[in-house]
């Protein structure tokens, strides 16, 4: 029986893989066609019969309504669905790429003679806390009767790098580029220890990208001019057999182009009168370079950002390990290696990038100990053992604690032995203490894998039957540093910023506590009023450009008294091995905790109609920004960025999809959320001027009020904040002065809360916010009533009804957390 996981699997968008640590090396398992790879491609020919990997592949271009592939860029859409026509089935993408696992865990079957309970399954870092939840989802659904870990695929393929590189310091990059998705990540390795210092990348930017691009900007113009096509679209229904036969012709071309310098490509596809017509195209490599140039430029920008933050640059790394399909293309790698255009790295060539990721999953899984509970029957001994499996050190420290029938541990102990050491090796009779627990060191064989028994000897010297009694260590010369958090994760508090609790990077698990106040009162006579407390994750410092992944929420209902303004909310994150969260909010006044929901399984697919509203706004927005953004080199550099990127012209061929492709919605939406948040900072660089003049007004204003009603911490944080803006207004941030702004903002507010005139001044707000008719027109007389009369109790509540009847985010801007 296995002390460790020992199996990794490369789970991914158009290729899976599994491979096996075992006899101290890994080895990747080929599957029945004698491949190293399965394409992750389903096909349901007729009910209850499933084919997985190549023949399901084909059927893709040939029979596009009974089969489906990419299917992994819709993982975590809880309405995510497709379906297969002869079967009468619709499947999730859990569902499929649990199909795909099953596959693969068939052939470790195969290979080994029994199916593993459990393996390293590994996701995109760039993947949100949704697509990993559906990950572990679909592992269950696959059969897996233990917990699988996740672990970031450029993490992986760093493992792999590091298992075989006898170099004792270094700094790499990997740079993995694969079918759907795209991640970078800095890597250090001194003195045995590897460890990955920094992630960026892209859920959606991957290989599937540029065969839609040549499709949609090589092909189908070449196919319209010669065949006449009418409405020859992607999202026309009419058309799907054809445009699947031209994705596959364009992924096979790609294929082709990286190792000649032309492709033919010749399909026959369906005329304007239903018949069949030969299509021929030939396409060069200079075509395929120009079409994917902007995705290689988003890569190569991606790594920037990476060394960047990681607070080292190209010259820093010592070699860029290629991960991925994509990186196959020499016109890809000739970019790579330009020191202007590209990033100037060596690049490694030396491992398989097709294979290198389920490797490297292999390897971390031989660190992993097997969940393995002690089962002993009555009468008879177990111990439980606490040991690293796999160590840089050769005298490893082994513990346990014995239990069983025995009443006192006095005269038992135990013995460890490894009689095929180099030398043989045993530690003698260990005693055991009064709560039948021992440690002690053992010896391993160096660059080997260690097998000790464990013996137990009674108090009258005879030997007793112990579960487990053997144990594997193995001695490597690589210490693995962990995974690491791949997004900020936080809460967005009052003002609508983002007060990130747990930064991008923490090794994992991790968790953290943070004290906050509430903004506003919570009256328990109010029964329609509620604390939203936003869980985000991201990196933006405007909370709405992040990704919601939860709500925490504290109603009247909840608490037993009221909750008056700047009542502590103790906020507490943790995250286990694979990303998984827990959020709970403590409130010690009231001594009740609120857990929050995190909604990962009702993430959806997102509304055509919507993006298209999006995308419109999206270019006019560009448009007005570039007509305004002459006269600052920050903002024209900022936009020459997004152009370089083609990110505009990627948003608007995935929205045209989204109709027809529940991917490519999704890429569409996270295209132009980014987009949202890039122009937000071109809007800033364009307004720094006035930036700077507001946030100088405000500082003035909270001054005031300091010197009026603040005391000792009021001044030191407004020192504080004094300082911060004279930096970033010093570095012609336009970011960091607006979050400058907002502190300011944050202050101020606080510092008028606390004036006796703050209910008059937060109702003479509302008023201005409302229209004064209706519902909020009487509210707005009972609240000058309340004015005339003193009656502050009553005012209070009326400011708390018209709050419910602002829009949501406005709502969130006044009821909310702060932080102090």
């Amino acid at each position: 029986m296995r002390d460790t996981i020992d199996f990794g699997i490369d789970l991914g968008t158009t290729n899976s893989a599994i491979a096996v640590a075992e006899h101290d090396g890994v080895s990747v398992i080929k599957n029945n066609d004698g491949w190293d790879v399965t394409p992750s491609a389903v096909w349901l020919p007729k009910p209850d019969l499933v084919h997985v990997g190549r023949r399901a592949k084909e059927r893709v271009e040939t029979d596009p309504e009974n089969a489906a592939s990419e299917f992994k860029l819709e993982m975590g859409l809880a309405d995510a669905r497709t379906s297969f026509a002869r079967a009468g089935v619709e499947l999730s993408p859990q569902q499929l790429s649990a199909e795909v696992l099953k596959s693969l865990r068939a052939d470790a079957a195969h290979h080994t003679g029994t199916p593993p309970d459990a393996a390293v399954i590994t996701v995109p870092a760039a993947f949100t806390l949704n697509q990993n939840k559906a990950t572990t989802d679909a592992a269950v659904l696959a059969g897996f009767t233990t917990a699988c870990p996740l672990v970031q695929e450029p993490t992986a393929a760093a493992f792999a790098y590091g298992f075989n590189d006898a170099e004792d310091r270094a700094y790499w990059m990997v740079f993995d580029f694969g079918g759907g998705t795209f991640d970078a990540a800095v890597v250090s390795k001194h003195d045995g220890d590897l460890r990955v210092l920094n992630h960026a990348g892209d859920p959606y930017l991957g290989g599937k990208l540029i065969d839609w691009a040549l499709v949609e900007r090589v092909l189908v113009p070449a196919v319209s001019r010669e065949l006449g096509l009418s409405d020859f679209r992607r999202d026309n229904p009419r058309w799907r057999f054809n445009f699947a036969k031209l994705k596959a012709a364009a992924e096979e071309a790609k294929i082709q182009l990286s190792r000649s310098e032309r492709a033919d490509v010749t399909v026959d596809l369906l005329g304007e009168d239903g018949g069949t017509e030969t299509f021929e195209y030939l396409l060069t490599r200079g075509e395929l370079d120009s079409t994917a140039e902007p995705f290689y430029a988003r890569a190569i920008n991606l790594c920037r950002r990476a060394l960047q933050e990681a607070s080292l640059g190209p010259a820093d790394i010592d070699r860029l390990l290629l991960v991925g399909g994509v990186t196959l293309s020499p016109g890809l790698r000739e970019r790579l290696s330009d020191p202007r255009h590209g990033l100037g790295i060596e690049l490694d060539l030396s491992l398989d990038p097709t294979t290198v990721v389920a490797r490297g999953a292999a390897i971390f899984a031989g660190t992993l100990r097997r969940p393995q509970p002690v089962r002993r029957a009555e009468g008879e001994f177990g111990v439980e053992l606490a040991y690293e499996p796999i160590v840089t050190t050769t005298t490893p420290t082994v513990a346990g604690r014995v239990s069983g029938p025995a009443t006192e541990w006095t005269g038992y102990s135990v013995i460890l032995s490894n009689p095929a050491g180099r030398p043989p090796f045993t530690t003698g009779r260990i005693p055991l203490n009064a709560s039948g627990s021992f440690a002690t060191e053992v010896d391993l064989d160096r660059g080997q894998t260690s097998r000790f028994t464990v013996e137990l000897i009674d108090d009258q010297g005879a030997p007793r039957p112990l579960t487990p009694s053997t144990l594997s260590i193995k001695h490597g010369e690589v210490e693995f540093g962990g995974v690491r958090l791949a997004h900020s994760l936080g809460i967005q508090l009052a003002d609508r910023a983002f007060a990130p609790m747990l930064r991008k990077g923490v090794t994992l698990p991790t968790s953290v506590r943070e004290v906050f106040h509430t903004a506003a009162a919570l009256r328990r006579s109010d029964a329609e009023a509620a604390i939203r407390i936003p869980v985000l994750q991201g990196e933006r410092s405007r909370g709405d450009r992040n990704r919601e992944v939860g709500m925490l929420e504290i109603r009247p209902v909840d608490v037993t008294i009221d909750l008056p303004a700047g009542t502590e909310v103790e906020v507490t994150f943790e995250v286990d091995e694979s990303s998984l969260v827990t959020v709970v909010a403590d409130v010690p006044l009231v001594q009740t905790q609120f857990e929050a929901e995190i909604n990962l399984s009702d993430v959806l697919t997102p509304d055509p109609e919507k993006l298209q509203t999006l995308l419109a706004e999206t270019e006019q927005r560009l448009d007005s920004l570039r007509a305004s953004a002459q006269g600052s080199s920050d903002a024209s550099r900022r936009l020459a960025k997004i152009e370089s990127e083609g990110t505009v012209t990627t948003a608007r061929e995935q929205v045209q999809a989204a109709r027809v492709d529940g991917g490519a919605a999704a890429t569409a939406e996270e295209r132009l959320r980014e987009l949202g948040a890039e122009l937000d900072d071109v809007e800033d660089a364009v307004k720094l001027p006035a930036l700077v003049e507001e946030l100088e007004g405000l500082l003035a204003e909270t001054e005031r009020l300091v010197n009026a009603v603040g005391d000792t911490a009021d001044r030191q944080e407004l020192a504080g904040l004094r300082q911060r803006s004279r930096e970033a207004i010093q570095a012609q941030d336009s970011a960091a002065v607006r979050a400058q702004i907002d502190r300011a903002y944050l202050l101020l507010m606080e510092l008028e809360r606390r004036g006796p005139d703050w209910p008059v001044k937060l109702f003479q707000a509302l008023r201005d916010a409302l229209e004064p008719a209706g519902q909020a027109g009487a509210l707005i007389r009972e609240g000058m009533q309340a004015i005339a009369d003193g009656d502050q109790r009553a005012l209070e509540g009326v400011n708390q009804r018209l709050i419910r009847m602002l829009p949501k985010n406005e709502q969130d801007k006044i009821i909310g957390l702060v932080r102090r």
